[in-house]
């Protein structure tokens, strides 16, 4: 296997209030999903950035994989839809991933371009207490 993993995480990210075991779930779907996706050779990035607009915190996870057909993305959220041989999937990952970010008060995105790869976006917003200064609103 030769997977690459590139991270750009912001430094200074905001503080979110949130479940940390909830949270840990739905990263490790969307590495496992991203890791089945690439196959043994592959790219994985992982972006964090604030957006100061809507006072979001933004956690990518791209891979550079086949991508999904744009007549099946409106479905992988859907309980088990799977797009995974017989077997190696129950199609519930994404499923449960969705309705643990829309129960921590934010979104899940996803981008994909066929033969380019696909991009998931979690939005989660910032806590009071985790406000930027700022000086920094813009960063």
């Amino acid at each position: 296997m030769n997977i690459n993993i590139q991270e750009d995480l912001d430094p200074g990210l905001p503080l979110i209030t949130s479940d940390t075991t909830q949270l840990q779930q739905v990263f490790l779907n969307l590495m496992n999903n991203a890791i089945d996706a690439i196959g043994k050779d592959g790219e994985i990035n992982i972006t964090t950035k604030y957006i100061s607009r809507n006072n979001l915190v933004a956690i990518e996870i791209a891979d550079n994989g086949p991508g999904i057909a744009k007549e099946i993305l409106g479905k992988i959220f859907d309980p088990f839809f799977t797009t995974k041989e017989v077997g190696k999937g129950t199609g519930l990952g994404l499923s449960i991933s969705y309705s643990i970010v829309e129960k921590l008060g934010g979104h899940i995105k996803v981008a994909s371009d066929l033969g380019k790869g696909t991009t998931f976006t979690i939005l989660l917003p910032v806590s009071e207490a985790g406000q930027r200064p700022h000086h920094l609103a813009g960063y």
